[in-house]
């Protein structure tokens, strides 16, 4: 995968209270975590330099007080209520670890004759993949412009990158999308 072009700045937080917790959110600033291999560090990240639209496999720089660091986003928390984020999950990784985490797949190809013809079905939005950060993906395509009616697409179906390893049982068959006729 890419390095993104993002940089997020961070400060380390001292107390975790839900009073600070509180506080903390009011004035724009949003509470997380730094983990890597088994310490974790609490950070504050302001709004403001909040990635948007990026997922559990996006891969950051996170400046931690003046220190640059790759980072993988693993959890993002948000508001129900107003769709703010409220905690961010950071996992501290090197270009050469292995890396365990769900990519989100993306349907092309989606032609107006399959639409006429039949529904197409998403069984599944992610694959959860194990490969080195420097191969992970930051989406899997999945061309869907042969499907017919009564067809599905498997993962066998899907060429992934070298490296690259599926995290299902071998032999298993992953049903991924599938038209069928109304």
């Amino acid at each position: 995968m890419t390095l993104e072009n993002i940089v997020i700045r961070a400060k380390l937080r001292g107390d975790a209270s839900k009073g600070t917790v509180r506080k903390l959110r009011h004035s724009g600033l949003v509470p997380g975590i730094l983990y890597k291999k088994g310490v974790s560090t609490k950070i504050e990240i302001s709004v403001s330099d909040l990635p948007k639209g990026h997922t559990r496999s996006s891969v950051l720089k996170l400046v931690l007080d003046g220190v640059e660091k790759t980072v993988l986003m693993r959890e993002v928390q948000v508001n129900p209520l107003n769709d703010k984020p409220i905690h961010f999950d950071f996992q501290e990784v090197e270009p050469n670890d292995l890396i365990r985490t769900h990519v989100p797949l993306n349907f092309i190809g989606l032609t107006r004759e399959q639409e006429k013809e039949g529904s197409f079905s998403i069984r599944t939005r992610y694959l959860e993949v194990k490969a080195p950060l420097s191969k992970l993906p930051k989406q899997i395509d999945v061309d869907v412009s042969g499907l017919k009616a009564e067809q599905s697409i498997q993962l066998h179906d899907i060429t992934l990158g070298e490296g690259i390893v599926v995290r299902t049982g071998k032999g298993q068959n992953l049903a991924l999308a599938s038209l069928v006729k109304l």
